[in-house]
């Protein structure tokens, strides 16, 4: 059993991650670390101790480490979304990237396991045809979010080389479900439920025809699991379904499982949006069996629990 640090845990793919771990009595012991002003709500009753600070703290971040005799990093923070601005890159770099590859080194000498949540979706950059990408095609992002993953992908990759780190590299696509943000600005599937309820348009960024590959939070939560209890390292996986669907087919999707009324609004597109993305996830089965929800069961389970939180919020 181990001694497991989640670096931004509480956001969503982390708290489902934790929770699952949890459930599966994968830790001994689950620590999280988490800035001064960020949202705690989806892990506050759990059992897990969390620590409020910055990653670029380095003296409290190893006082944490050593003090709880961590064997375990999972890295999941990140400030930026595809359409970060240079100004917000220039910051990630500052508060986020450096100080991680600083804490890799420190892993590497306590012989500390390091899981690094990339990005499936970006990381490889674009495609015009719907060819799944395959983790040894070349990356070469196009937004300044895939940048800052590359970054700490070659980070890892090079600390590994020069310091021996044992590492994790996981690429996820487009997770989405139960405690996903619905009015943030990324996220299609949450987004457009939050549209939905909120009775406003969803807005498409051009014709609705480029494809994405989800993964519903579970699925990808369980993934992770086995992952880990195997002691799966120094390799990178892609974790997805291997499908894709357009926007507008998701939009179809909604409009045959939900009871309210599906408005759409088409905007010019964005260049930071990448026109396919499906992961080969064959690397991925030689280490877990993948039974994952359908995609129309996945929105059909979201839906259900927004709905029935928007209810309760009536009363």
């Amino acid at each position: 059993m181990q001694n497991i640090l989640f670096i931004g845990g509480a956001g969503f793919i982390g708290s489902n991650i934790i929770k699952t771990m949890l459930a599966e009595q994968i830790a001994a012991k689950i620590f999280v670390l988490e800035p001064t002003f960020a949202n705690i709500s989806r892990i506050e009753q759990l059992d897990v101790t969390i620590f409020r600070g910055e990653l670029s703290d380095f003296d409290n971040v190893q006082s944490i480490i050593e003090q709880h005799e961590i064997d375990t990093v999972v890295h999941l923070v990140s400030t930026l979304i595809p359409g970060s601005t240079f100004e917000d890159y220039k910051r990630e770099f500052q508060n986020v990237i450096f100080p991680s590859i600083e804490l890799m080194s420190l892993c590497s000498k306590r012989h500390i396991k390091f899981i690094y949540f990339s990005s499936g979706g970006t990381i490889y950059g674009n495609r015009i045809d719907t060819t799944p990408f395959v983790e040894t095609d070349s990356v070469a992002p196009i937004s300044y979010y895939g940048w800052s993953k590359q970054m700490m992908e070659n980070g890892i990759k090079y600390v590994h080389r020069t310091e021996g780190l044992d590492y994790l590299i996981l690429r996820p696509s487009n997770p989405y479900g139960h405690g996903q943000r619905l009015h943030a600005q990324q996220g299609l599937i949450a987004v457009a439920l939050g549209k939905i309820f909120a009775n406003e348009p969803i807005t498409v960024w051009g014709d609705g025809n480029s494809v994405r590959d989800y993964i519903y939070i579970d699925d990808l939560a369980k993934i992770v699991c086995q992952l880990m209890k195997q002691d799966v390292k120094n390799t990178i996986l892609n974790v997805g379904s291997g499908v894709g669907y357009s926007i507008n087919d998701i939009i179809n999707e909604l409009k045959s499982i939900v009871t309210e009324l599906v408005r759409v609004e088409h905007v010019s597109s964005r260049r930071v949006d990448v026109a396919n993305m499906i992961l080969d996830t064959h690397r991925l089965q030689e280490y877990v069996n993948l039974n994952l929800t359908t995609l129309h069961d996945g929105i059909t389970k979201f839906y259900e629990e927004v709905k029935s939180a928007y209810g309760k919020s009536q009363d």
